[in-house]
């Protein structure tokens, strides 16, 4: 389903667990159930599944204020509103909504997923601006790793910028406000934060709330980067 553009992996794996899909008429429950495309007929919401060939893939350089989803029950702006597609697409991962920066919007299911997952470790680079200088011994914290919730203990790779209350955070996973929590942890808090890298992929000079498709050469690297054949 993720392949045929119907949604992100994670999300398609609750629509079936939730009875909103069928193999050969039958409902289907189990998100590992292995389908056979020559052969099965698969339906979700009464409408047939067919896998796309081919999908879009767009880079967004996220204003604050924007909502990181395809809709919002409290009817704000999200980030599909501010690009032009007719296509089911959605965000691979999350910014919360006073962050900004570089974020990709694909409807190419498998690719999202291993972008988002932890186990492919794809490295994401931030600038934060903190309320006050990050001492040295915060810094050597950081790298070896803070804990940030029951069981949660993350690293970052710490480079001052131009003084030591802005500094670049580099990390290679995506827990939920995970840099934030971080200098939290340490009794900072972070007056900005904006992503400038996404798996070896920059903004390029684009401007706040401006977007582009991604170059193929640029599609092609991210495939190789999450261990993906084709990225054609």
């Amino acid at each position: 389903m993720s392949q045929a553009g119907i949604a992100a992996r994670r999300k398609c794996d609750q629509l079936i667990k939730d009875g909103f899909v069928s193999v050969n008429t039958q409902k289907a429950l189990d998100p590992g159930y292995i389908v056979k495309p020559e052969k099965d007929l698969v339906m979700y919401k009464g409408k047939y599944v067919t896998l796309k060939t081919n999908f879009e893939y767009i880079l967004l350089n996220k204003p604050k204020g924007i909502v990181c989803s395809v809709k919002d029950e409290q009817k704000r702006r999200t980030v599909i509103d501010l690009i032009k597609s007719n296509r089911r697409l959605f965000p691979v991962g999350r910014l919360d909504i006073t962050t900004t920066g570089l974020l990709i919007i694909t409807d190419d299911g498998e690719l999202s997923y291993r972008l988002a997952h932890p186990k492919f470790a794809v490295e994401k680079i931030y600038i934060a601006e903190l309320h006050k200088p990050l001492a040295n011994k915060d810094i050597r914290k950081l790298q070896k790793g803070v804990l940030i919730g029951k069981g949660e203990k993350v690293a970052a790779k710490v480079r001052i910028i131009t003084s030591a209350q802005k500094v670049e955070i580099t990390v290679h996973e995506g827990k939920r406000n995970m840099i934030k929590r971080m200098f939290d942890a340490l009794g900072y808090k972070v007056v900005s934060l904006d992503r400038v890298k996404y798996a070896g992929i920059t903004k390029r000079k684009l401007p706040r709330g401006g977007w582009r498709f991604l170059l193929s050469s640029e599609v092609k690297k991210l495939y190789t980067l999450v261990g993906l054949n084709n990225g054609d």
